[in-house]
């Protein structure tokens, strides 16, 4: 077996571990937690606001390392944060330590020990089947919150916050510490890919995948180049409608006269059909060209926004989430296998890293926004309706990095 798909397996189990403990399970601590400091529930989820901060800010640095310094290193010490962070977490009296702490040093351990890193290996590995290896590993993020996260409300409700926290400290981190001593920067002499390098040329749009340079590009050329604004932006732009869809659908439908728990349910179908999702776009990811892909996900939600527009029932309602589930899951591993084609794997931690604080922003205005817009008017309506244009305009930029590459990262293999 190739080498690197073992490394998808490590990357899978590290997105379940890191995420399944962060994200997915925030919302278990938010009751314990603002009863012991007596928080409002808008001051605790600036704990959130705080972390996603942190994370944004510091992943340009964490993916120009990554390029520069051996991986191993960088996970090492990003898992001795990770758990030293949450061990503090758990016996700090203090609530502007711990806000210190999910700024600075979880904010380089959650890309440093894992999500940025795994994906800038996976990027070293796979050529050919880029696109599968990364929707294959990016599942482990949703199975984080099946299965991880309900073993943190266990151990928050049999030991109390604090120890969940240091125990997750302990644990997760001495896992992430070991692991870092299983990955392996990049392919040797022997482990040979299968497949064409035609192949994966076609699957980026005809983009050479192979680096110009046995040097990571700087910044400022990065900065310079359209396909980082075309590719991003357009990104930015659909990741952000994606992520406001997905907080405005339990309260759409209450308003469309369902009751909480058929409201809820439809998150429960998101969920499901991003997995569904994933494992169906893991066997064409590499056979379509992914510029054309994203172009079709974005088209996609205008299609999704424009049928939110007449949805009135349960049923109509079910189906939108199918949908939302499938682009939210898909969209990512798409994404970050795009800019390692564009952008070759020399440079691609640098890229990942300057993208992360785009999306972030895009997110948050996108999200702020979407209420902003429903208390003025009321509905959801208007909303819909910029979400239509809004996507539309996404799959226009995206379509047009094909027609906008730079000079120094298309050059076509000879012949």
């Amino acid at each position: 077996m190739y080498f690197g798909w073992r490394m998808v397996a490590l990357a899978a189990f590290l997105y379940m571990l890191m995420m399944g403990t962060t994200y997915g399970a925030f919302g278990l601590f938010v009751i314990p937690v603002s009863d012991e400091f007596d928080l409002s529930r808008a001051n605790m989820n600036s704990a959130l606001i705080l972390f996603n901060i942190g994370t944004a800010l510091l992943s340009p640095f964490i993916g120009r390392l990554l390029d520069r310094y051996p991986t191993r290193l960088i996970m090492a010490v990003s898992a001795i944060l990770f758990g030293a962070s949450f061990v503090t977490l758990g016996f700090s009296q203090s609530i502007w330590v711990n806000a210190a702490i999910l700024v600075l040093p979880l904010g380089v351990a959650l890309p440093g020990a894992g999500t940025l890193t795994m994906s800038v290996l996976l990027a070293r590995w796979f050529t050919i089947q880029r696109g599968r290896a990364m929707v294959l590993a990016a599942m482990g993020m949703s199975v984080g919150s099946i299965v991880v996260t309900p073993m943190v409300g266990w151990l928050i409700e049999e030991q109390g916050w604090r120890t969940a926290l240091m125990a997750i400290g302990v644990i997760v981190g001495a896992i992430l510490l070991v692991l870092s001593a299983l990955v392996r920067e990049r392919p040797g002499p022997d482990d040979i890919e299968s497949g064409s390098q035609q192949q994966a040329v076609n699957n980026s749009g005809g983009i050479s995948t192979s680096p110009t340079s046995e040097k990571p590009l700087s910044v400022a050329t990065i900065l310079k180049m359209p396909t980082f604004w075309t590719v991003g932006l357009s990104t930015a732009l659909a990741m952000g409608i994606t992520q406001a869809l997905s907080i405005t659908f339990v309260p759409l439908g209450i308003d469309k006269g369902l009751s909480m728990m058929e409201a809820t349910s439809l998150m429960s179908i998101t969920g499901a059909a991003a997995i569904i999702g994933m494992l169906g776009l893991s066997v064409v990811a590499d056979k379509i060209d992914r510029t054309l892909l994203m172009t079709g996900f974005f088209t996609l939600g205008a299609l999704l926004n424009a049928t939110l527009l007449v949805s009135h029932s349960y049923i109509m309602l079910a189906g939108c989430a199918v949908i939302l589930g499938i682009a939210a899951g898909a969209m990512a591993p798409i994404f970050y296998a795009l800019l390692a084609d564009c952008f070759g794997t020399m440079s691609f931690g640098t890229v990942r890293g300057l993208t992360t604080p785009l999306l972030a922003l895009f997110s948050a205005a996108i999200v702020r926004f979407a209420g902003e817009v429903y208390d003025y008017t009321g509905n959801y309506q208007l909303l819909f309706t910029i979400f239509v244009f809004a996507e539309l305009l996404a799959a226009l930029l995206m379509f047009a990095t094909r027609y906008g590459r730079s000079k120094a990262l298309a050059a076509q293999p000879a012949g």
